[in-house]
């Protein structure tokens, strides 16, 4: 458990041991800061942010245990009301995270990246550079998600068992410039290619090849050459 101690520096301000924080931070009330959590320069943590929580687990559970590691809150990130970063995380400089989110361990936030309100992201996520998930989102863990992606309201993003099968397949990855429509589900193991798009509400089941247009249950190309690349598109993998 971490030492936490109180702190004159903001209202209600719980500070465990090995804690940076850097110039200008600005702190609501009833903010936690566990142990070795590095805060950078014009960070903004908003009322009842929680920054280095570690993690907890059902006994039923058979996901690895996490292992602690240092917390980095990088320059001019916003840890919006009721946030929760869990220790091992990182948020690059002006990330964002909104109300009531959660970023589980070894998730790494590249720079100017934007996690709204109520989303879920699973361990050892990475979300890059300009990426936007927005509110009530899910990205599963390990999952990669490259710069300039774009998740629009409601997004899961799947990882693990697939329900009619015991086989495990892998995380998902979503490269360059993607957009997912809102409420979109983006199945195990699937990739979405460079500057694809997929439709609101669709389920993939497929890999998607760049620079296509999928929608529909199970998604399916919207535009298509009869002799382009995506002409042998298969929804069902």
């Amino acid at each position: 458990m971490a030492s936490l101690r109180s702190s004159d520096l903001a209202p209600f301000l719980l500070l465990g041991a090995r804690v940076t924080l850097g110039e200008d931070v600005e702190i609501g009330a009833n903010v936690v800061i566990y142990d070795d959590v590095t805060v950078g320069n014009r960070v903004r943590l908003d009322d009842g942010a929680v920054l280095g929580r570690m993690g907890y687990r059902n006994r039923s559970s058979r996901t690895p245990a996490p292992s602690r590691g240092p917390t980095s809150i990088e320059s001019g990130a916003i840890v919006s009301p009721y946030a929760l970063v869990s220790a091992g995380a990182r948020m690059g400089p002006c990330s964002f995270l909104g109300d009531h989110a959660h970023i589980r361990e070894g998730v790494s936030l590249g720079a100017d990246a934007m996690v709204g309100a109520s989303c879920g992201i699973g361990r050892n996520v990475e979300v890059g550079d300009r990426t936007r998930i927005q509110t009530h989102s899910v990205v599963g863990p390990g999952t990669h998600v490259e710069p300039d992606c774009f998740l629009g309201p409601g997004v899961q993003v799947l990882t693990g068992r697939k329900m009619t099968t015991v086989e495990r397949a892998g995380p998902p990855r979503l490269r360059r410039g993607c957009q997912i429509g809102a409420g979109a589900k983006i199945m195990p193991g699937i990739e979405i290619g460079e500057e694809a798009i997929v439709g609101a509400g669709a389920v993939v089941t497929a890999d998607v090849p760049a620079g296509a247009v999928v929608r529909g249950i199970p998604a399916r190309l919207a535009m298509a050459g009869a002799d382009g690349p995506d002409a042998d598109y298969d929804p069902l993998g």
